[in-house]
Parts: structure tokens; sequence; C-alpha cells
């Protein structure tokens, strides 16, 4: 399949989803919500595993490596959910997208030596995120000034829990395989938060009318992360990382075009450098 077409697929697919959760996690809170994409995810994978005959590998190294991946997913989503949620989007979501470069940074502590390349793209995104950090300080307001370190504080925890995603993917991917890996971990993070509010005796059933929108998003969840799976085995797995990496440029757009949610130029050119830079660090 064409790569370039499966990364635009994955990153309308997951900026899409991110988007419908500032409207599903306000009806039904962060737990609730992600919990619902990720039984759409857990019943989709678990249908494509036996319909495509995937081998499955026994690692218990492996396992154990995947259901922590599958925690981070569920612990970063949550975040991100909340912080959509909180807004402004255009803050949330590119402190978010700003990972590759946490990454690399716990690479070279590791003692991987990026090439010149790479150090620019990560000086870039750094960039990028304090422009971001910046630009949302209100201009008077200690309430407002607070809830804004609150939702920083929340984005800036959802994109260390995405650094956990990737280095833990990176650890059990060799062992279980890509797909094994995402499957043992969306039923992981299904376990998590289902038990969760089990345990809070919080509610468990979506509202008959939120059920068609929360299949969509979770539909639109599972397609991303499918879609970035085929093409990360592409001919030119490349190309699909840099296009799908651009995800939250699309939640950006969405809230600037259906929310007409405020965006400054400073905010702009904040996203374009954390787009371009972590597109480079992704595609290297």
């Amino acid at each position: 399949m064409n790569s370039a077409l499966l990364g635009l697929a994955s990153a309308f697919s997951l900026g899409a989803a991110d988007f419908m959760a500032r409207f599903s996690t306000r009806a039904l809170g962060a737990i609730l919500n992600y919990t619902y994409v990720l039984l759409i995810g857990a019943i989709g994978t678990t249908i494509w595993l036996f319909a495509t005959d995937q081998v499955l590998v026994w690692s218990p190294l492996g396992v154990a490596i995947a259901v922590l991946h599958g925690v981070s997913v569920a612990l970063m989503c949550v975040l991100l959910y909340i912080g959509i949620a909180r807004g402004p989007i255009a803050v949330v979501a590119p402190i978010v997208a700003a990972h590759p470069a946490l990454v690399l940074a716990v690479n070279v502590l590791m003692g991987m030596h990026p090439s010149a390349m790479q150090w620019a793209a990560m000086v870039v995104v750094i960039a990028g995120g304090v422009l971001i950090a910046r630009s949302s300080a209100p201009e008077n307001g200690t309430k407002a000034a607070e809830a804004n370190r609150t939702t920083l504080l929340i984005a800036f925890g959802a994109c260390l829990a995405y650094v956990a995603i990737v280095l833990t993917a990176q650890a059990a991917t060799p062992l279980n395989g890509a797909f094994q890996t995402m499957w043992i971990g969306r039923l992981a993070g299904l376990v998590l938060l289902g038990g969760i509010l089990i345990v809070q005796r919080a509610r468990l059933a979506v509202p008959r009318e939120w059920v068609p929108f929360v299949g969509l998003q979770g539909g639109l969840d599972s397609l991303g992360y499918l879609t970035f799976l085929f093409g990360a085995n592409s001919a030119a797995p490349y190309v699909t990382m840099v296009l799908a990496s651009a995800f939250s440029v699309v939640t950006v757009v969405l809230a600037r075009l259906v929310l007409h949610e405020s965006i400054s130029k400073m905010q702009w050119v904040a996203i374009a450098l954390i787009a371009v830079g972590a597109a480079v660090l992704t595609a290297s």
C-alpha cells in the first residue's frame, strides 16, 4: 500500500479522534470515554488477529513490556483527553506532539549518538514548546493563570507518558512484533481503566445518545494506529512516520475551523516548529 496515503490516513484519523475527545470527555469524563475507545480498539484488533491468522509469540519479557506499553498509552490518552477538554487545544496538542525530542534525549542518555540534523530538530521542537508555553500565559487574572498552568502540566504529563509509549514499544516490538504489542497493550489498558471505574463505583454505561459519537471516535482511533502500523511495514516507512506525526496539526486545525479557537501568530509558528521538528525526529 502507498506509504504516504497510510501516513495521511493515520494523521487525519488520530487528529480527528483527539478533537472529538473535546466533546465526549466533557460529557462522559476522560476515563470512561477512553475506556470505550479502548474497548472498540480491543475488539477490532482481536477480530483482525483471528481474521488474518496472526502468529502469536510467547515471550514473558515481551508480554510484560507490552503491558507497560498499554498502561502508558492509557495514561497518556486520559491526560490528553483531560487537557483537550480543558483547552486551549492549540496549546495542549502541540506540547504532546513534542515527545520525539524527549525520546531522543533519553536515547542519548542510553548511549545513542544523534546526527547534526537530529540535534537541530530537537532544538527546533524545544523552541516550539517554549513559544507555546509563553503564548498560553493569560494577560491577567490569578484564577486564569492557575488554570493555564494546570493545563500545561497536564499536557507535559501526557508528553512524558508518550515518551514511555515509544520506549516500551521499541523494547517490546522486537520480542512480540508490532501488532501483538499493540493488541496486548490495548487489552492491558482496558483492564486498567475498567478496574479504576469499578473501584470508583463510577458509571460504566455510556448514555445512548453518545454511543454513535464514541463509536466513531473509537473507530478513528483504531484506524489511526492500524494505518500507522501498516505504513511502518510498507516500502517507505519513513514517509508514513513523517506524515503521521502531523496528527496534532489536524487537531489544532479542526479546533480553529469548528470551535473558532483563537490561535495567535506566535502559536502558529510554535505549532509549525514542533510539527517540522517532530517529523524529522520521527523519520530519523
